[in-house]
């Protein structure tokens, strides 16, 4: 990278040929740049001072195409700018490669885009110097005074190939130990040659600016995949305005239950057990009806009517009908239980249940009573408790409204996790076991 030239207007362009091949060469930092890369042999060289040409290497790796043209402006960062250098990267101990673009803005300061498995980031030079200090594990901090930033990568790098004009030698790059430290989606960098270092810090810029900034086609640009170094898991930042929405929402509804729970208190209306009579007179299987006590309702209300039978290795069905007393407005329902259990294979083994409930809503306001018509099999004697509840507490409904609320928290808080897992999958630094 490069520190920034003295600022000012942008330079007027200037040409030079290429020692090697002739090519024309246009370039923009007249003042500025000293070294050059040919786009037509890759030869890349030194030129200042009127002096002869330097010829310091030509690259064997050459880009056939280079997506952002030298030469193109665009306005990124509240400013015009336009690209006048490309360098293709790798890291020289692993197969990585990347590409930069150095930027020369309106104000003649540098900047630079930097882009791998298309996703980009816009980098900057910055005066300030930072300690890095280690905790646990694997984990490299430097803190600056808006945030803090996590090593993600540290390696040294190789110049694959060049193009355009630099104002230092690119290849004494080859020397430096880069550090990332990432803060998604912002990126602390930091390279160091010996005892000087220099930092940038960057940020993460969409696919989608970077075609707007510099007027380019969709396709001209390389498509993003996997999940990026600084990549925000949240591009719309909908993660903390998220919670606090969720959070009173959850707030907001608790008040509401507690309102109603106070207004329309919940008190048990019966509770009787019964037992199943078979009618012995009769020519087929049948038991007798059983009218309860009546009991008042004040409505509307809700009424759950609890049921649990002493059931072993039994069935019991049980129609039954509440009748308002005034009006003989009847509410049919029918519930049956079964419980069968034993023992197989050596091992217990239970199915069906000894317990039901029906709720009831919107019951006017009266005397009421219920008919139930018992059946089981021949034979069986089943005895069974018939509770009824006005106004009691519905936690299902509860339940479910919250887990509705805080479903898409949940979708969004898997998908954060899922990201970040991904990101640091590709890091030396991380704390995942990536063999598990």
């Amino acid at each position: 990278m490069t520190d920034a030239v003295p600022s000012g207007q942008t330079p007027p362009s200037a040409t030079l040929d290429c020692p090697r091949c002739q090519s024309a060469i246009t370039y923009y930092d007249v003042k500025g740049s000293s070294f050059y890369g040919c786009p037509t042999c890759h030869t890349f060289f030194k030129y200042e001072y009127e002096g002869p040409p330097n010829i310091l290497t030509t690259f064997a790796s050459t880009t056939s195409l280079i997506p952002i043209p030298i030469g193109t402006e665009g306005y990124l960062d509240g400013q015009f700018m336009r690209v006048v250098g490309f360098m293709r990267k790798k890291e020289t101990t692993a197969p990585y490669e990347w590409t930069e673009y150095m930027l020369l803005r309106q104000n003649g300061r540098y900047a630079q885009l930097a882009e791998y498995n298309g996703h980009w980031m816009y980098v900057e030079p910055i005066d300030k110097k930072y300690t890095e200090y280690h905790t646990t594990g694997k984990a490299y901090y430097v803190d600056t005074e808006q945030r803090q930033y996590r090593l993600y990568n540290r390696y040294k790098a190789t110049v694959l190939d060049a193009v355009g004009e630099f104002d230092w030698n690119i290849l004494d790059d080859e020397e430096l130990t880069i550090s990332e430290y990432i803060h998604p989606p912002f990126m602390l960098i930091s390279e160091q040659n010996g005892s000087r270092s220099d930092w940038y810090v960057a940020r993460y810029i969409r696919h989608t600016d970077i075609v707007t900034a510099f007027d380019l086609s969709e396709d001209t640009l390389p498509t993003p995949y996997g999940v990026g170094a600084i990549q925000p898991a949240d591009p719309k930042g909908r993660w903390d305005a998220l919670l606090s929405f969720t959070g009173m929402a959850v707030v907001v509804l608790l008040l509401i239950q507690a309102v109603i729970s106070f207004s329309r208190p919940s008190r048990q209306l019966f509770n009787e057990t019964y037992q199943t009579e078979p009618v012995l007179d009769s020519a087929s299987v049948s038991f007798k009806p059983i009218v309860t006590p009546t009991f008042s309702v004040d409505g509307p209300a809700v009424l759950t009517i609890d049921l649990r039978a002493e059931l072993a290795n039994q069935w019991l069905e049980l129609p039954m009908s509440l009748i308002n007393d005034q009006t003989g407005k009847t509410y049919e329902l029918t519930k049956a239980l079964e419980y069968y259990y034993g023992r197989e294979g050596g091992e217990n083994w239970s199915e069906g249940s000894r317990t039901d409930d029906a709720v009831l809503s919107r019951i006017p306001s009266g005397r009421y009573h219920l008919n139930i018509y018992p059946a089981t099999a021949p034979g069986n004697t089943v005895s069974f408790r018939v509770t009824v509840k006005q106004n009691p507490m519905l936690w299902s409904n509860l339940i479910i409204l919250l887990l509705l609320l805080c479903l898409y928290p949940a979708i969004l808080y898997w998908r954060r996790q899922w990201y970040e897992q991904s990101r640091w999958s590709n890091s030396d630094f991380s704390d995942i076991d990536t063999n598990e």
